[in-house]
């Protein structure tokens, strides 16, 4: 009897030794881990006070450009100058500008003035209607090489969306009839209903008013 109860104690002294260290075990551990988690955020801190000692100040976010170009020149070209420049008349420059308004119109930020409706068609008709390279219309226009070309490319896209299904489509049997009435009006050209190009043709002209048979090429 007495040897059962002396092993009974032994055994729960030894369940107990037992459990102290499996507590000193976990302190340890979650000691560890504490250190451990302070080693990080003093290295974080290090490390961003050495970064904020290298970087250096932007003195320039962007290249700063006579941006007047248009806005200053534009005005007063006159009407055949105008359409010189970008193939259109000022009166269909400004219906471009209206209908295309809701597509190319950006919001200004606080980085930058965003670029006007009015100066995003003028670049992309220069593009459209010349042989100038991105380079040429950019300096012209006052901004970006990069910029004209997604300027031009956002332009033809708004096109496409706003005004392809009004303008361009087959034309109905009635108003097939009021065309060709139309076209003849203007050309005297019976039986016609449009011109996309003109091509001429060498013939023997009368001999009374010969001259007025003469093309602007001199035959």
């Amino acid at each position: 009897m007495g040897d059962r109860t002396g092993e009974k104690a032994r055994i729960a002294s030894l369940t107990a030794c037992l459990l102290a260290l499996e507590s000193e075990t976990d302190a340890e551990k979650a000691a560890k881990e504490r250190i451990k988690q302070q080693l990080l955020l003093s290295n974080s801190l290090l490390c961003a006070l050495d970064l904020s000692k290298k970087a250096c100040d932007r003195s320039i976010w962007a290249f700063r450009r006579n941006e007047r170009g248009l806005e200053g020149t534009v005005p007063h070209l006159g009407e055949q100058n105008f359409k010189q420049s970008f193939r259109v008349y000022p009166s269909t420059f400004r219906f471009i500008v209206e209908s295309l308004c809701s597509e190319l119109e950006r919001q200004c930020t606080s980085m930058r003035e965003a670029i006007t409706p009015e100066k995003r068609v003028g670049i992309a008709l220069y593009k459209l209607c010349s042989s100038a390279e991105d380079r040429t219309a950019a300096n012209l226009f006052g901004v970006g090489r990069s910029t004209v070309n997604t300027l031009y490319r956002q332009f033809c896209e708004a096109v496409v969306a706003v005004l392809e299904h009004e303008w361009i489509k087959m034309v109905t049997a009635e108003e097939m009839v009021r065309h060709i009435q139309e076209f003849e009006a203007v050309t005297g050209f019976r039986q016609g209903v449009g011109a996309l190009d003109g091509c001429h043709f060498l013939i023997s002209p009368p001999t009374e008013h010969a001259t007025d048979y003469y093309n602007y090429k001199g035959w």
